[in-house]
């Protein structure tokens, strides 16, 4: 009996601890256009008096251009929204009349995100935990979970990246230094390096040498490489 009623109390404090949760919508949009993504808030028990969202996209291939209120924004609500230098955006709302976002659920904001490439992508749509909040009316922090959204551009296949050629490796002591020749005509941003088909690093030159090796040992290498949208296939081992 005392297992089964500390079990009830647990379960009550767990649902209390997260009771507040954010989530952005998924969208589609056609690529260098523009569409809505919606961040909504369930808060069931607490009146929010305020909040700041620093919201990202990775890959960053668009532009947050606007944020506006939603009808569950009290009028008397001040929302500022300001770009950064990281493509991120920091979306801060407080409530002057102490009035505040009533217990319910939908969404909160509406943002205004821009596509900014010609090839089809998925951008993940979230925010960073350290620097977003959601505080009660007296400004003090709600506990609060964030689930993240999917912008699915729809545009042009982006180009095909090109193995690369002619790998070779020299052993060392306790090393492998491995070299390449790049056999693309379109700028790749870096090589993968593959050792027993894991990832063991990356390069912007076409040479990488792999350390920490065990003596006498044999190691298989293969190496792609990739652009901000595509990934090679192996090169030859």
């Amino acid at each position: 009996m005392h297992y089964f009623i500390r079990f009830i109390f647990l379960l009550l404090i767990s649902n209390f601890i997260f009771s507040n949760s954010l989530y952005f919508s998924d969208i589609e949009i056609e690529s260098n256009s523009t569409g809505i993504i919606e961040l909504n808030l369930d808060n069931p028990n607490d009146i929010v008096g305020g909040f700041q969202f620093q919201i990202t996209d990775y890959p960053n291939y668009g532009l947050f251009i606007d944020a506006q209120p939603t009808d569950r924004i009290p009028e008397q609500f001040q929302i500022q929204f300001n770009e950064q230098e990281d493509g991120t955006v920091i979306v801060v709302g407080f409530d002057l009349a102490l009035a505040g976002i009533q217990t319910g659920s939908g969404p909160i904001l509406n943002l205004t995100y821009q596509s900014t490439s010609d090839y089809s992508s998925e951008i993940t749509i979230s925010t960073l935990e350290t620097a977003s909040f959601l505080s009660d009316l007296s400004g003090l922090a709600l506990p609060f979970t964030v689930e993240s959204g999917i912008v699915t551009v729809l545009g042009e296949n982006p180009p095909s990246v090109q193995p690369v050629e002619n790998l070779t490796a020299t052993g060392g002591f306790g090393s492998v230094s491995l070299f390449w020749d790049n056999s693309n005509v379109i700028d790749v941003i870096g090589y993968n390096i593959y050792r027993e088909n894991n990832i063991v690093g990356s390069s912007t030159e076409t040479t990488f040498t792999d350390e920490g090796l065990q003596q006498n040992t044999e190691y298989c290498y293969v190496v792609t490489a990739f652009t901000e949208f595509n990934e090679s296939d192996f090169s030859s081992s």
